[in-house]
């Protein structure tokens, strides 16, 4: 065999080792492109997922509301908080604010709005719901 046609087979079996190489190296490639959308794929479910969860909780916090109420309500919340933290209240104070008890009961004791009388105000009629009751 002459020299040439040896150089020939070798450029030949080097090309057909490369190309070997080559193919082998796609599929792995093709193989970690399936494996990264199915795992993108997975991810997105679960965010989805923890999505519905913590809607669902705020939803329950909030009494039941939903869609725009919910979100209106949550806006409400973190105006009245960024209210509070610039006046200089801590977040700390914040959170016993709202768990205080107390603050309920004393809103209660204050909350006169099923009688037609302002605090402080004289009335001619007796303190009955119904006056005309006997």
């Amino acid at each position: 065999m002459s020299k040439k046609a040896k150089a020939e087979i070798a450029d030949e079996s080097a090309v057909i080792i490369t190309d070997a190489v080559l193919a082998e190296n796609q599929a792995k490639l093709d193989s970690y492109e399936k494996a990264i959308k199915a795992v993108q794929e997975r991810r997105r479910k679960v965010i989805i997922d923890s999505k519905l969860y913590t809607y669902d909780k705020l939803s329950q916090l909030y009494g039941g509301a939903e869609g725009q109420a919910l979100l209106d309500a949550v806006i409400a919340e973190h105006g009245l908080i960024e209210k509070l933290t610039a006046s200089g209240m801590t977040y700390e104070q914040i959170g016993e604010l709202a768990d205080d008890s107390s603050a309920d009961a004393d809103n209660e004791s204050l909350d006169n709005s099923d009688d037609d009388v302002a605090d402080g105000q004289t009335s001619f009629f007796d303190e009955k719901s119904n006056p005309y009751e006997v």
